[in-house]
């Protein structure tokens, strides 16, 4: 567990050590120098972050992240946890659904090599986007770029443009599990903890081709090392509805471990 990013870090500190990754992952790559960096046509930040955003988030749990109450059954302990490498396949809404929560809980986020990802569907599933940033086109040194930003950020989002070759993804993997963070991505990854699978999903709201869309029912497939070796099948309603009011958006309650009720997500194999 890397002690630094622990849940009494200040804020500010936090903040600090998320923009030290980010400008070690513009160096790595070799599009800023050490003197004078400047931003840069690879790597784009969400929307400037302001003092009293950060102040009023703090990590939830020293070892965990929390998600949404209705996706907790998708995870061997009921939270995402921290050194971790999680897939997540053929899903981008079930994807951002998986980290929001723990962005609204005070994670801070990249999203590397996914141009496909939209800062208004992360939004809407409720990622914190002063907390997010954007890296569409790593480029060959993806690697490297990649490793300095596990170094200071909690929530490392790989998409299919993040070129990596077996042996780095076997070096990323060890990598965050030292530095506390948590790894998820969106194409196949040997050494993951837990691969979350979505299929074909039917939607709701057609109203014979004269409604609006509304919702999507997925069956999702967990598979996995330890306590997800067995494959689960759940069936799933994506978008997630809002937490139950009183429920704080950082809470991980009764961790490890969530068997309350969840109306949304069913077990179905």
């Amino acid at each position: 567990m890397r002690g630094t990013t622990s849940s009494t870090a200040p804020s500010h500190d936090r903040a600090a050590r998320a923009r030290a990754a980010l400008v070690a992952a513009e160096r790595r790559t070799g599009v800023a120098h050490a003197v004078a960096p400047a931003p840069l046509p690879g790597l784009r930040h969400a929307p400037v972050i302001s003092p009293r955003a950060t102040a009023e988030s703090s990590p939830a749990s020293e070892r965990f992240w929390p998600v949404h109450p209705e996706l907790e059954p998708l995870l061997p302990q009921g939270a995402l946890h921290r050194g971790t490498t999680i897939v997540v396949r053929h899903s981008t809404t079930l994807l951002l659904s998986l980290v929001a929560q723990a962005s609204a809980a005070g994670a801070w986020t990249v999203m590397v090599g996914h141009p496909r990802v939209g800062m208004v569907a992360a939004a809407d599933a409720g990622v914190e986007l002063t907390r997010t940033a954007l890296v569409p086109a790593p480029g060959p040194q993806a690697p490297a770029a990649i490793a300095a930003l596990l170094d200071g950020l909690d929530l490392v989002v790989l998409g299919p443009d993040a070129p990596v070759t077996p042996a780095d993804r076997r070096r990323l993997s060890s990598r965050a599990r030292e530095r506390g963070a948590v790894l998820v991505s969106a194409t196949e990854w040997e050494e993951a903890h837990l691969v979350l699978r979505a299929g074909p999903g039917t939607w709701s709201g057609i109203d014979d081709g004269a409604g609006w869309l509304r919702s999507r029912r997925l069956t999702v497939e967990r598979t996995g090392r330890g306590e997800a070796a067995r494959p689960v099948r759940y069936e799933i309603e994506l978008p997630l509805r809002a937490p139950a009011p009183g429920r704080a958006p950082g809470a991980v309650d009764d961790l490890p471990g969530a068997d309350g009720p969840h109306p949304a997500l069913r077990l179905v194999g």
